[in-house]
Order: C-alpha cells, then sequence, then structure tokens
C-alpha cells in the first residue's frame, strides 16, 4: 500500500518476523508510530523501526529479542 518504507502493523510484523503478542509487547515498550488521529490505524516507518529496536537493546538472531 505505502511501499517499502511505511507499513502498516500487518506488514511490520511480517518485515520484522515477529509475532503479533511480541509486536504489541514492543508497542507497550515504546515502539515509534505514526497516525492521524488518535483513533485511526498505526503506520511504521521501517528504518524509525529498526533503529529504535537497536537503540533499545533488541537485537535480530532469527528474530528480534532482547
Amino acid at each position: 500500500m505505502f511501499g517499502k518504507e511505511i507499513l502498516n502493523g500487518k506488514q511490520l510484523r511480517e518485515v520484522l518476523g515477529i509475532s503479533t503478542t511480541i509486536y504489541y509487547q514492543l508497542l507497550k515498550n515504546g515502539m515509534p508510530f505514526h497516525q492521524l488521529t488518535t483513533t485511526s490505524k498505526k503506520y511504521f516507518n521501517v528504518a524509525e523501526v529498526e533503529d529504535w529496536l537497536q537503540k533499545s537493546g533488541y537485537h535480530r538472531q532469527m528474530v528480534w529479542t532482547k
């Protein structure tokens, strides 16, 4: 829908290779996202999320772990 840089939640989970459970844990821990309004869908910049994961102490083996 948006190309390869801006993804919705499902696309982000596929790119990162994470489960829905991990996705919600990352959101709870402060993973950056963007919304047009407070009730609209969340969208993610892949580079921004990967940078946040690294700065937050997560590392990728087969999947992102802490």
